[in-house]
């Protein structure tokens, strides 16, 4: 079987992909990348697209690949569409009895006097989001990533936003205190497989970059209960909507509770640490939905949290503290990610749960030798996975 992979960003070198590659433009049409897949010759298609556009774009390639025989893995038109725009996400999740965040919907077209005028509409809107209680959160209607985001304070500011040009409609979301999490699920033909949550910090008022801090997956045992209701509504959520592939969700938790803030139609970066925390590959998945195998005859147990899986950032991935990290411990991945030009290296790894007791002095000795981190970011590592900090002396 040969395999190849079309990308619209980065490069792609000998050893990053097992097979062909080969790099096609990022506005590509729908059309055009349906006929490459075509003369190429391909059986059959699995997509792997970042941002939610990508993803939408891959959804409309499917449609085109259809009549000609050859399967693609993604959701329907249907589905992506509604799961990568964030207010019909938010009217699905409130009509299927999940929490999310109160959020008011804002026309654009209206907002700057296109159209039938409505005089009324700027204090509507005020009145609305006071009624909602501020701090909120101006998010464009289809972006990702945090991209756009845009944290307002009070009346004040909200009133400047909304005189500012805007590019389409967006929405007002109430900010909620907690913790942010997400979680992945994956499947087809009404077999689903809900993975353990990803952690990632406090909320804060505005967007977070996800690889600037730790993400982790461990065991929460109030946690994880509370959360037992919430992935088997995910579910039937999947099944509803004929899901076929993966989703990625982002949820703020506080108090047994958690709020769903987006559906992202597509693997994401939690994808990475789940497979690395369970042993059930996303990716091995993906190509059993292509091929036929799935679902498994049994299912029970995939997705099951066998392992700590804890990815964050590092101040450098010299060859030095990278020899000593793979000898020391069980690294899944070292990576530099280049996001908007800028770097960001940071590395994944696993510990066995009876291996967690010696993690944080395994990872306070690599600290003394490397400086890859601040003693206190080793602490918070330490108190995520359930495990006093490892004492720290001095660096000298």
């Amino acid at each position: 079987m040969t395999a190849r992979l079309f990308y619209t960003d980065g490069s792609c070198g000998p050893g990053d992909f097992p097979g062909e590659a080969e790099r096609i433009p990022s506005d590509i049409s729908p059309d055009e990348l349906a006929k490459k897949v075509v003369e190429w010759g391909a059986d059959g298609v699995v997509s792997l697209s970042i941002a939610d556009e990508n993803a939408l774009r891959d959804a409309v390639v499917k449609r085109k690949l259809e009549p000609l025989g050859i399967p693609m893995v993604i959701h329907s038109v249907a589905a992506t569409s509604l799961t990568a725009n964030k207010w019909e996400t938010k009217r699905l999740l409130v009509e299927r009895g999940f929490d999310t965040p109160q959020g008011v919907l804002v026309d654009n077209d209206v907002l700057a006097g296109r159209g039938l005028a409505i005089p009324a509409y700027l204090d509507s809107i005020l009145l609305q989001v006071a009624d909602l209680g501020y701090p909120v959160i101006s998010k464009p209607l289809w972006d990702c990533m945090g991209a756009g985001m845009v944290p307002i304070s009070g009346e004040a500011e909200l009133v400047r936003h909304l005189e500012q040009r805007h590019a389409g409609n967006f929405i007002l979301e109430r900010c909620v205190p907690g913790e942010i999490c997400s979680v992945e699920v994956v499947g087809a033909r009404g077999r689903y497989v809900v993975q353990p949550v990803v952690w990632q910090g406090p909320a804060e008022l505005g967007p977070v970059f996800n690889f600037g801090r730790l993400r982790y997956v461990a065991p929460r045992a109030e946690h994880d209960a509370a959360f037992a209701p919430v992935a088997a509504k995910l579910v039937e959520l999947c099944r509803e909507l004929d899901l076929q592939g993966a989703i990625g969700l982002d949820m703020i938790y506080q108090d047994g509770v958690y709020q769903i803030l987006e559906i992202n139609p597509r693997v994401t970066g939690t994808t990475t640490p789940c497979i690395a925390a369970t042993g059930f590959n996303t990716y091995d998945c993906l190509v059993s939905v292509l091929t036929g195998d799935w679902p498994p005859r049994d299912t029970a147990g995939l997705g099951a949290l066998q392992r700590v899986a804890l990815q964050f950032p590092v101040r450098e991935l010299s060859p030095e503290f990278v020899a000593d990290v793979l000898t020391e411990l069980d690294v899944v991945r070292t990576q530099t990610l280049t996001i908007d030009g800028v770097e960001h290296p940071n590395m994944i790894i696993t510990c066995e749960l009876d291996d967690l007791p010696q993690l944080p002095a395994k990872l306070e000795s690599l600290r003394r030798r490397h400086r890859f981190a601040e003693p206190e970011f080793l602490r918070q590592i330490a108190l995520a996975v359930g495990v006093a900090p490892a004492s720290t002396g001095s660096d000298g």
